[in-house]
């Protein structure tokens, strides 16, 4: 992998760590500005690799489109944190773009695996455990964010599964380890972020700490995955 992929992705963790700290002590416009750059970091550590590895337009490009659903969510997720007035609507709008998101993801891993009946199976299973415990957990939120969430999550745990298919499959190669981790992350970091979101957590520093922290890596790993693809 280039040595470029490589700097950029200090950059990119540099600048997500900048945005962990800032949340922590409350500075909200700081650590946005972070979490914006650490997103056009994500892009540019995808779009090096693929320069530098040119071997699979498809999954590249499938992958850009997915890390550009996640900035565009994390802006209308970095606004509610400045304006929380505009809160009840950034919300669903940016999990949305988010589930765009992680549906090019999944695109990209069906296209290395094919696509197969358990593994949409499992999704499906995950939603409807999502929709249950959304219930059980008591969250804040009205019927049809309830059905959002549940299809996300479903989303999430269909990703898992293809990225376990494809190790089954195709073996323990670098990049597909990077989009396995990278998906159990994802679900980690939104798994918090929903408890942060919608109930009355404790230590809430914590919880936004643990999200981040595994938000970044998720994504910085999916778009190094591009750089090891073959």
């Amino acid at each position: 992998m280039s040595p470029l992929c490589y700097f950029l992705s200090v950059l990119t963790i540099a600048f997500a760590i900048g945005c962990v700290l800032f949340r922590r002590k409350g500075k909200s416009f700081e650590g946005m500005l972070c979490k914006f750059m650490s997103s056009f970091g994500f892009i540019s550590v995808a779009i090096v690799g693929y320069l530098f590895n040119p071997e699979n337009v498809y999954y590249f490009c499938l992958v850009c489109f997915a890390l550009f659903f996640g900035f565009f969510g994390d802006v209308l997720l970095g606004i509610k944190e400045i304006a929380p007035t505009f809160r009840g609507k950034l919300i669903p709008l940016g999990t949305m773009y988010f589930l765009f998101g992680h549906i090019f993801f999944i695109v990209a891993l069906i296209m290395q695996c094919g696509f197969n009946t358990i593994t949409l199976l499992t999704g499906i299973a995950g939603g409807i455990i999502a929709f249950v415990l959304i219930k059980i957990l008591r969250m804040k939120v009205n019927s049809a964010l309830r059905i959002i969430m549940s299809v996300y999550f479903a989303a999430l745990i269909y990703k898992v599964a293809n990225a376990v298919l494809l190790i089954i499959q195709q073996g323990a190669q670098p990049s597909y380890v990077m989009a396995l981790v990278g998906s159990i992350l994802f679900v980690i970091s939104d798994t918090c972020l929903s408890l942060l979101y919608f109930t009355p957590v404790k230590r809430k520093n914590f919880w936004v700490t643990v999200e981040l922290s595994s938000y970044y890596p998720a994504q910085i790993l999916f778009a190094m995955s591009v750089a090891m693809m073959k």
